[in-house]
């Protein structure tokens, strides 16, 4: 695990401090959690977060890791640029201040910057060191960038952490550093070395006739001149070409004046361009197809690489006559008797003739990549616009199936609501049932109370008509005992 944590490209101090963290029962491995702590702290330190227990939940990209198992396809450890220590809200917060101080041309001088560091209340020795490593320029002065590092140490050194004697080279801004390893990382298809000596590509090109010369492939009545043009004609300014030449010295391990795809892979990896692209500027440079660039080849195809990834401009097809390194560019010397192309020399013709079919190959090979890109990026195009197309039928159709949900529930709750319906309607033809059977009930026994009221009324009269019989009869008796008396 310690060889892996190694390819982080971290410090020793920095790898030891996470390993702590990492494995607090001093247990002296690691399992699952603790490694997944270590990652998480490995991206935190590479993305200039605090190594902290309290950094674990930030949101940061993965932590990366150099793969050595392959000289091609290495991943450089994270460029010393990649980032910068001073975070973005910083950034602003400090921004403010620096425009309240009201800069003059951009710049704040000792005079209005010493107030806000005084305020801080640090020892004086501190903060004359925080101006001398904020000053990078060394101008007396610190533009916007500078103040955002001064108050970054000044918020770091109240926050009891040392302010270095030296500025860590993550703390510079961006637009100070010294450009060494100038691009961020692709992995580029170049030659590891010259190809074959009997190889189509060691065929010398029209530009390289004067190599010939001094094979003595031509004669010197025929030979051909370099002309070495003004540097303000080259397309590499020379500024420019100066750093170039660094990069070169540095990167000509084997001090042959030249370099292979091999040496340039760690500058040309970092560019981020894509393999095809690298390939033909690599192809553009090696003007000679020797499998490997020269000084002024180098340069070239550092400007190159520079333009696409600064400026997005594209490399050319073929090279024009300004782009052609100075020391390459050939002209005849007049001759009078002959020239170059006569058919005395007919070696030099045929050698012309190659050269112009594998230019010829060359430019049909570069239209057609060039064609190949733009098809990618219209089937890139197509398929993000059938990917979109796509969303949009998913969510449509998660659309589609709710709703269906949402009619099957309604389904479900009418088919119940029915149901209910139906119970409802067979109790009510019970109710009207049991109403029609009282009703039959209470006129029956209607018909029974009339029948029994006159019945009872017929007894009545009946009982009437017997009390007044009754009566009769007693007063007949009554009146035979009167007359005998």
């Amino acid at each position: 695990i310690c060889l892996f944590l190694k390819r982080s490209g971290l410090s020793d101090i920095i790898l030891g401090k996470i390993w702590d963290l990492a494995d607090p029962e001093g247990k002296g491995y690691l399992d699952k959690q603790g490694f997944y702590v270590a990652l998480r702290l490995v991206a935190c330190a590479q993305n200039g977060h605090e190594v902290a227990m309290s950094s674990l939940n930030l949101t940061m990209p993965p932590p990366k890791f150099r793969d050595t198992s392959s000289p091609l396809m290495v991943t450089p450890p994270p460029p010393t640029d990649a980032h910068w220590s001073v975070r973005v809200e910083e950034k602003a917060k400090f921004d403010v201040i620096f425009e309240s101080l009201l800069p003059v041309n951009g710049l704040l001088s000792g005079d209005k910057v010493k107030p806000v560091l005084i305020n801080s209340k640090l020892p004086l020795d501190i903060l004359g060191r925080v101006w001398d490593l904020s000053d990078i320029d060394k101008d007396g002065h610190l533009d916007r960038d500078e103040f955002a590092v001064a108050m970054h140490l000044v918020y770091r050194a109240l926050d009891k952490e040392p302010v270095p004697s030296v500025l860590p080279q993550s703390l510079i801004p961006p637009a100070k550093r010294k450009k060494t390893h100038m691009f961020p990382g692709a992995v580029p298809v170049l030659p590891a070395s010259p190809p074959p000596k009997d190889s189509l590509r060691s065929t010398p090109s029209h530009s390289s006739v004067s190599s010939l010369n001094s094979t003595g492939s031509l004669s010197p009545k025929h030979s051909v001149k370099p002309i070495q043009p003004p540097a303000a004609n080259w397309v590499v300014p020379a500024s420019d070409k100066q750093r170039y030449d660094e990069i070169f010295l540095k990167t000509d391990l084997d001090m042959d004046g030249f370099v292979s795809g091999h040496e340039v892979k760690d500058i040309f990896i970092q560019s981020c361009l894509p393999q095809n692209l690298l390939a033909h500027i690599w192809a553009l440079a090696d003007t000679r197809q020797m499998g490997k660039l020269s000084k002024d080849q180098f340069a070239l195809a550092m400007h190159f690489i520079q333009q696409k990834v600064s400026k997005g401009v594209d490399p050319p097809q073929v090279l024009s006559p300004d782009m052609v390194p100075p020391g390459e560019r050939i002209t005849p010397i007049p001759d009078s008797s002959s020239s170059v192309g006569s058919g005395e020399f007919t070696g030099v013709k045929e050698l012309d003739e190659i050269s112009q079919e594998i230019a010829q190959l060359q430019r049909e090979k570069y239209a057609l990549e060039h064609d190949i890109r733009e098809k990618e990026d219209a089937i890139r195009q197509k398929t993000n616009e059938v990917q979109e197309l796509q969303n949009d039928l998913d969510r449509e159709t998660n659309i589609l199936q709710q709703l269906e949900a949402q009619k099957q529930d309604a389904q479900d709750r009418l088919e119940e609501m029915d149901q209910q319906k139906a119970k409802l309607k067979d109790m009510l033809s019970d109710v009207r049932q049991k109403c029609d059977e009282e009703s039959q009930m209470i006129s029956s026994l209607k018909m029974q109370i009339h029948s029994q009221e006159s019945d009872m009324k017929a007894q009545e009269d009946e009982l009437n008509r017997a009390k007044s019989e009754l009566n009769r009869l007693q007063q007949e008796e009554t009146q035979p005992e009167i007359g005998r008396a």
